[in-house]
């Protein structure tokens, strides 16, 4: 039986970073260009050990929660090490949260101490956490990555500090639980989910294994970092295998390109939306991209055309479509990056990991081919939701296997496909089950739309009807996008409704808020297309 440990050659991050600062130190381990910040394994250890000291030294001891809410930047992932080695909690925040939502988790997951960013974008995170100071009874101390406050303490003086330490690292299990990953649900409040060392380091290492990571491979992603995709799949990847992050506090396209052009990347990791951004940016011809080789596209439902368009014209040859959940340490499953089943379907399970495809009513399984829930098994399927035993039993079985709430099927080969997107965006229309993902996927395609989410929107008489909203690059009528669908899908699937955005309300990971919209729609925001 597979166990998290033995699907990695690491037991701990400290142990993998200890290892490449001795064998090759001098690589560089992770840059950040637009801050101009540069960093060889040899620092990045030296550093995390003397910031990890500190936090011992300070009176925090092993199993404390501490936060990280920040753009991604170069001090992001000591922060990350440096919580590990001492045998912290690491709780990753999101950088859009304002002040309400952040109290809600940093309450929550009584987390003691908190390294923040002053701010970034119009979001003042140092006024809001330490407005938070007295409310909350668990935070005590702010550290800030930038100049000093009254009420925060330095992150470079508290290194300063750690260096002159000789307080003894604990030894951590790779059983521990690492991370308390919140959730970027769409609706209600977010679920923390508990991960391991073992687990997230063993879901780094097959991942970046399917993508043949090697120690000169340059990894960049437009995936923030306090996302699973962010700090576990990149850095944990890179780190495991020894090669270079580079790293971006905020997605553009252009800044994108000059980024894979200077920085020689090989790697890219993104979403549909982005990738959508790139592939169609007039700008993308005059640079040099022919350094990268392979890449991830996920996060949401991914058409296969957009990929193979990717690859051949991006160019991304070896992009692969993804499948995965933070529930599960980050992927499910993937493709390697050479097979031809890449763009189609999601690729076997990784090493560890069992998949099977139940019925979301009886629980029945289903055989390859049909439609039906996806669930998944093993070592790195999270301990539970911190908090919440009660969404913990609903999600995990007796059986220890996870329901994931997302609608797909097996090949014959065992390839996952995620062909009905969530099971409760799934549209009943007069008892008939419609998967939004197959109407998106052929709507995309028409030269006028840019993008596209469809979702259902209450009637009388059908209980549902399909409803679409689409980014539109050129003028089109609701008769003309509907007969692009006709003789294509059936007439039941066809939208009734299609609506005009400008911009689709998104999750900090890139996933279409589609309750969002379909409140939207119910207050009148949105404008039908006639």
């Amino acid at each position: 039986m597979n166990t998290a440990a033995s699907l990695t050659p690491f037991r701990t991050p400290g142990e993998a970073l200890a290892r490449h600062a001795a064998e090759r130190g001098d690589a560089e381990a992770m840059v950040f260009p637009q801050s101009a910040t540069r960093m060889t394994y040899s620092d990045w250890h030296e550093r995390a050990s003397a910031l990890a000291r500190a936090l011992l030294d300070m009176g925090f001891v092993p199993g404390d929660h501490i936060g990280i809410l920040a753009e991604s930047r170069i001090e992001w992932p000591v922060a990350q090490i440096a919580i590990a080695l001492m045998g912290g909690v690491m709780v990753p925040l999101n950088t859009h949260y304002r002040r309400d939502d952040l109290k809600y988790a940093l309450s929550h997951s009584g987390t003691r101490c908190l390294f923040l960013s002053t701010a970034f974008r119009n979001n003042k995170y140092m006024d809001m956490a330490a407005s938070l100071l007295d409310e909350l009874d668990s935070l005590d101390t702010l550290i800030i990555f930038d100049d000093a406050t009254d009420q925060a303490l330095s992150y470079t003086a508290l290194i300063e500090q750690g260096r002159s330490s000789d307080t003894p690292l604990p030894e951590v299990s790779p059983d521990a639980v690492a991370s308390l990953q919140y959730t970027s649900g769409t609706t209600g409040f977010p679920k923390g989910a508990l991960l391991t060392h073992a687990g997230m380091l063993a879901n780094a290492w097959g991942i970046s294994g399917r993508l043949q990571v090697t120690k000169d491979d340059r990894w960049t992603s437009i995936i923030p970092l306090f996302h699973c995709a962010g700090c576990i799949m990149c850095v944990l990847g890179t780190l495991q295998r020894g090669s270079c992050y580079v790293g971006v506090p905020a997605f553009s396209p252009v800044e994108m390109f000059e980024l894979m052009q200077d920085e020689k990347c090989t790697m890219l990791s993104g979403v549909p939306t982005s990738h959508i951004a790139m592939l169609d940016h007039p700008e993308r011809q005059n640079y040099d991209l022919s350094n990268l080789r392979a890449g991830t596209c996920g996060g949401a439902d991914t058409d296969p055309a957009l990929l193979r368009d990717c690859a051949e014209n991006f160019p991304l040859p070896g992009v692969v479509q993804v499948y995965g959940q933070t529930e599960a340490s980050t992927l499910i499953s993937l493709a390697d990056c050479q097979s031809p089943d890449r763009f189609d379907t999601c690729g076997p399970p990784l090493p560890g990991v069992e998949v099977r495809i139940t019925d979301p009513d009886s629980g029945a399984g289903l055989p390859a081919g049909e439609i039906g829930q996806i669930e998944t098994k093993g070592p790195m399927v999270m301990r539970g939701y911190y908090g919440n035993e009660d969404a913990t039993r609903e999600t995990i079985g007796s059986d220890g296997w996870m329901k994931t709430g997302d609608l797909g099927y097996l090949t014959p080969e065992g390839n996952i496909v995620v062909a009905g997107g969530r099971l409760r965006d799934m549209i009943i229309r007069g008892g008939e089950n419609i998967y939004p993902v197959e109407i998106e996927n052929l709507l995309r395609a028409h030269p006028s739309v840019t993008d596209i989410a469809v979702f259902g929107v209450p009637d009388r008489y059908y209980g549902e009807i399909v409803g679409a909203a689409v980014s539109l690059s050129a003028p089109a009528t609701a008769e003309e996008l509907q007969s692009y669908c006709n003789g294509r899908i059936a007439k039941f699937k066809v939208p009734a409704a299609l609506f005009t955005v400008d911009e689709f309300p998104l999750t900090a990971s890139g996933k279409i808020r589609k309750t969002e919209l379909q409140d939207m729609v119910k207050d009148g925001k949105l404008t039908e297309i006639s």
